[in-house]
């Protein structure tokens, strides 16, 4: 006996934007990049191994990338945006010092952190690409300044908290800090030796406010 109800045919999946197909091409071969540039260093994989990868074409990638420049310059972004959220948290609620100094600790330990897991990128890499080119170049200049800035709102946290020395610019005290990380990076790529553990507690007891006689 029949239900009554008539069956509802199977309707065909809308085809795809144009917007849609065009963000997945420049989504798979930044991810692509991601991969490739992890395993290989920044100079290794080709134009050709990255499309290859992507499962795209080199006209494909010409259409999302003027060249390899901007390519690198948006993987970058892709890399580096979300790894000072993990380490620097939100702009709203800026973790404690100590909290970012163990974080980056943990994501070198781990080789999370981009410029120092055993393969991969190396700094001397990045550094010559940013000679080579100003786009590469002002991409990592923008990361180390949104960089600095958070890290400034965490120290005036800590300054407000008085848990941090108040007789520093918080602006200053962060290029420090960047500065320091910058240092540390060289240091590992020149294979030097250097417990960073120790390194960061001393440079956070240099930051770290004493209080007085009477307090």
């Amino acid at each position: 006996m029949s239900s009554g109800r008539a069956k509802k045919k199977p309707t065909k999946s809308e085809p795809r934007s144009r917007a849609e197909t065009s963000a997945e091409t420049r989504e798979a071969l930044i991810r692509a990049g991601i991969e490739l540039f992890a395993a290989e260093g920044l100079d290794a994989p080709s134009l050709d191994a990255i499309c290859a990868r992507a499962g795209k074409t080199r006209g494909a990638f010409y259409v999302h990338f003027a060249d390899r420049d901007a390519f690198l310059a948006a993987v970058m972004e892709r890399v580096g945006l979300p790894f000072l959220d993990v380490v620097l948290g939100s702009d709203d609620t800026p973790p404690a010092l100590m909290t970012v100094v163990q974080r980056f600790l943990v994501a070198v330990a781990s080789g999370e952190y981009p410029l120092t897991a055993k393969e991969g990128v190396r700094p001397h890499q990045l550094l010559d690409a940013c000679a080579r080119s100003e786009p590469v170049r002002a991409r990592y200049v923008a990361l180390i300044d949104s960089s600095i800035a958070r890290l400034a709102a965490i120290v005036a946290r800590g300054q407000d908290e008085k848990t941090l020395r108040d007789d520093v610019r918080p602006e200053d005290a962060a290029a420090i800090l960047l500065a320091a990380v910058v240092g540390a990076q060289t240091l590992m790529e020149l294979r030097v030796s250097v417990d960073l553990g120790p390194a960061a507690a001393a440079m956070l007891t240099m930051l770290r406010r004493h209080p007085g006689p009477q307090e």
